[in-house]
């Protein structure tokens, strides 16, 4: 080989390795390019001439190398028309410009228009104002379109993928799915709430189905299925209803209530005339829990006395007491009679005396001091104590005359000490013996003198003390305490909660009180509480009524025995008999003497006092006077012509009339749940024989796996709709149970129909389907995304904007599903980077940098070579 040979090998090195510094630049300006394919660069060595005994290199060349089969790595972005492929394969794009033409391409698997013979892997589509998928490039996504009138996907063609499919119409609901357990035991009284939905007729306006549930049994159940607006109904009508009745039960009399009452004495002893109240004694009386109680002091001992005081001081005590006792309390004597405020409340009575000191006094006689020639003798007296009692007595006798003080309740405010008596004993011999005698006082010493000088003065002293035994308080009931009762009597009704018009009728003394059941009661005791309540709001009724399970009981409002009837005969001496055994509250009672009449009213506040006829009879003979007596229930007056008169009570009693009227049971469908091991709480039965005129229809077959379904026909108007309810499978779990709990459970009830809905955006599911969503909630495919492949994609012609073109190298486009056939699958919200590996172009760079700088000494080389060539001629 010669030098010129050398030097052209090495300039054809220069020039492949410029080609593959080119692919390397290529592929580094692109690495951040969607779906960008590196191309790789292959070396081929060019040989003019080689044999064993001669070589001639004739350099080299640089080819590309496309790296189309080799996957990038996918980036998952927020954009829901981007879309990538992960595997082999491509897209099918169209220029936008020129997606009207009409020239077809024949493909393996249909036709395609020339314009769309573009292939790609960047799938950053979005819409744009022609409403097609377009990719940054400008290209447009081809697909396979759904027909919009029959629905069916179109694989013998690919067109542009446009988005019209703007409105979506409605669906008229055709099932309705519902998922619930109805509660084993309902809580008592409280209706089970109705269930709703919300349905479509065939032009999208929105409707509702209301389901009403009962429990009729443990396991069974009726459903009204109730469509609002529609001229046919699900269920209709009504069937003769169940029996009702009402019974009397247990009727318990009235009886009036007697107030208790009970009488305290006051018992003590008298002395000298006073009865012996002592200063510092306490008289209590104790009501239940509270005390009243009165302490005899010296500023109250002038106003109370005697006995008969402390009795009157101690009623004002306790009727004057706040708050207000329980008692009443009135005095006569010695005696207090305390009476119950409210008859039929029994009390307790207790009574307590708390003595106070007790003095004994004495008098001791002191030395005399004999007369004199001018003065007569003195006698002296000593009283050595300083408490005195009522009914103490002191008696001086002076020369034979006895002068006394007694010591009196009066007084004793005024003198309550032994000075004071020696004082008052000192005035009265003053006064009764002042001629003969001079009597002083100085302070406890009483002195006695004679008038005249050189005269004796006899005198002796004797105190007589009040008794020393304590005071006493006893009670005693003399009338007892009878609670009132009051008339009651219960009524049972029975029936069928749920039947509509059942009417059940108290007539109570003659007025009729009337419940008409409206179907919404839940139990009896609903029925019975809605009478009661009707029987409470007439407040002219002498009742009241509560009601408890079936049962009502009619009360009374007032205790009361019922009124006896009573009379009074007389005869013509004027003698009257009352008649009867009893006699009542409210009863007067009038008798006539003389002219003279005299009435007695029997009252609560008085009947303790007068609830015998032979009491009444004694009032009389009282009131009369004169000879007048009672002798049990027979007055004799002693005058002829005495009349008397009784106006009975009116009766506090009540009567009761009843009466039943069956009303009507509402058209339902009846559903009967198991009870055995194997079905219980499942669904076992549907019945629609009492849907009355309704459209209502169940399932022919109801064995067990079979479905469980209603069917039911509505008209809006727009002809008739057939809607049918899956309540799950019969005899199995799911759909409709009935198992343990208090309150239904809805899980799911849910429908197929829709309204009439907007476009609110496009997306792409991963099988490759484009899916348009509308604002209705429902989404519809309207084309779906085929992966092109080729039996040599790396063969494949490459053009601006990252598309591909077909070539006879790379074989014939095939166009697949997603995931058949080799291809790729669609991911959604995604798009594919480029396959470049920066690191691994600039290890290129450097090994392709280094083969141009060898390349090129060689030319230098060779150059310096060709330069001693020619310097031989010299």
């Amino acid at each position: 080989m010669s030098i010129f040979g050398s030097m052209t090998t090495a300039v054809l090195g220069l020039n492949a390795q410029s080609k593959a510094l080119g692919h390397i630049s290529d592929n580094i300006a692109n690495s951040s390019t969607i779906g960008y394919k590196r191309v790789d660069s292959a070396f081929e060595t060019m040989v003019l001439q080689s044999s064993q005994r001669l070589h001639e290199p004739g350099g080299v060349t640089a080819q590309p190398v496309f790296m189309n089969n080799i996957q990038g790595s996918l980036t998952q972005v927020q954009s829901p028309t981007n879309i990538a492929i992960q595997g082999q394969g491509f897209f099918s794009v169209s220029k936008v410009n020129t997606q009207g033409s009409s020239t077809l391409v024949q493909t393996q698997t249909g036709t395609v228009s020339a314009s769309a013979a573009y292939y790609t892997r960047a799938g950053d589509f979005e819409l744009d104002k022609s409403r097609y998928l377009v990719n940054s490039a400008g290209y447009a996504l081809n697909g396979w379109v759904v027909d919009p009138v029959t629905g069916v996907l179109q694989k013998d063609k690919v067109a542009p993928i446009q988005v019209n499919s703007l409105i979506d119409k409605p669906v008229a609901t055709s099932t309705i799915d519902l998922s619930a357990n109805l509660p084993a035991t309902p809580k008592a009284g409280e209706k089970v709430p109705d269930s709703s939905i919300q349905i479509f007729d065939s032009q999208g306006n929105p409707r509702t189905v209301n389901f009403k549930w009962r429990q009729q049994a443990d396991s069974s159940w009726r459903m009204v299925l109730d469509a609002p607006g529609s001229s046919t109904k699900p269920v209709d009508g009504t069937f003769n209803g169940n029996p009702a009745t009402v019974t009397f039960g247990q009727n318990i009399a009235g009886q009036t209530a007697v107030a208790q009452v009970n009488v305290i004495t006051i018992s003590g002893n008298n002395t000298n005339g006073q009865d012996n109240l002592r200063i510092g004694d306490t008289y209590t009386v104790k009501v239940d829990s509270t005390s009243y109680s009165l302490k005899v002091t010296a500023a109250n001992i002038g106003s109370i006395r005697t006995y008969s005081g402390l009795a009157s001081a101690l009623a004002n005590q306790i009727n004057s007491a706040s708050p207000a006792a329980s008692v009443l309390a009135t005095s006569s004597g010695q005696t207090i009679r305390v009476t119950a405020r409210d008859a039929g409340t029994a009390f307790k009575l207790n009574t307590e005396v708390a003595a106070g000191t007790n003095t004994v006094n004495t008098i001791v006689s002191q030395t005399s001091t004999a007369a004199t020639a001018t003065a007569g003798e003195i006698d002296k007296f000593q009283f050595p104590q300083t408490q005195v009692e009522i009914g103490d007595s002191f008696t001086i006798d002076v020369n034979g005359t006895p002068i006394s003080y007694t010591v009196t309740a009066a007084s004793y405010q005024s003198y309550p000490t032994v000075s004071d008596v020696v004082s008052q004993l000192a005035g009265k011999i003053n006064q009764t013996l002042g001629s003969s005698v001079t009597a002083s006082a100085a302070g406890n010493i009483l002195s006695i003198q004679s008038n005249t000088a050189n005269t004796n003065v006899t005198t002796t002293a004797t105190a007589t003390n009040s008794a020393t035994g304590a005071n006493s308080m006893s009670s005693l009931p003399s009338v007892a305490s009878v609670a009132g009762v009051r008339q009651s009597r219960t009524v049972t009704l029975t029936g069928t909660p749920g039947d509509i018009g059942t009417q059940y009728t108290l007539s109570i003394n003659g007025t009729a009180v009337t419940y008409s059941t409206t179907g919404d009661e839940m139990t009896m005791e609903d029925i019975t509480a809605a009478l009661a309540n009707k029987i409470n709001s007439n407040t002219s009724l002498p009742v009241t009524a509560t009601a408890q399970g079936g049962v009502i009981t009619v009360t009374s409002k007032t205790a009361a025995s019922p009124a006896y009837t009573n009379t009074m005969t007389e005869d013509a001496a004027g003698v009257i008999t009352l008649g009867g055994d009893t006699v009542d509250v409210g009863d007067t009672y009038s008798v006539t003497v003389g002219g003279v009449t005299h009435s007695l009213a029997l009252t609560n506040a008085n009947y303790d006092t007068y609830n015998t006829p032979a009491k009444v009879m004694q009032y009389f003979a009282t009131q009369i006077g004169g000879g007048a007596s009672a002798t049990g229930a027979v007055l004799t007056t002693g005058v002829a012509g005495s009349t008397g008169d009784v106006t009975d009570a009116t009766a506090q009693q009540f009567t009761l009339d009843q009466s039943a009227v069956a009303g009507q049971t509402p058209a339902h469908i009846g559903l009967t749940f198991g009870k055995t091991p194997e079905t219980v709480g499942t669904l076992t039965n549907i019945s629609t024989a009492l849907v009355g005129t309704g459209t209502a229809v169940s399932a022919a077959t109801q064995s067990a796996g079979a479905d469980a379904t209603v069917t039911f026909t509505v008209d809006y108007g727009f002809g008739p709709q057939q809607v049918t309810l899956n309540l799950g499978k019969y005899q199995q779990p799911g759909g409709l149970t009935q198992y343990a709990g208090e309150e239904i459970n809805v899980t799911q009830l849910v429908q197929n129909g829709a309204p009439r809905g907007q476009f609110k955006d496009v997306v792409f599911g991963d099988n490759g389907n484009v899916l348009v969503n509308y604002d209705n909630g429902r989404s519809k495919v309207v084309a779906k995304v085929p992966i092109i492949t080729f039996n040599n994609p790396n063969a494949l012609h490459r053009e601006s904007g990252g598309v591909f073109l077909e070539s006879e190298d790379a074989g014939k486009p095939n166009f697949n599903d997603p995931e058949t056939n080799g291809a790729g699958a669609v991911v959604a919200n995604s798009v594919e980077s480029s396959n470049v590996d920066i690191a691994d172009e600039f290890t290129k760079m450097i090994v392709t940098q280094r083969s141009y700088s060898a390349n090129a000494k060689i030319v230098t080389t060779s150059d310096e070579m060709l330069q001693e060539v020619l310097g031989l001629k010299r």
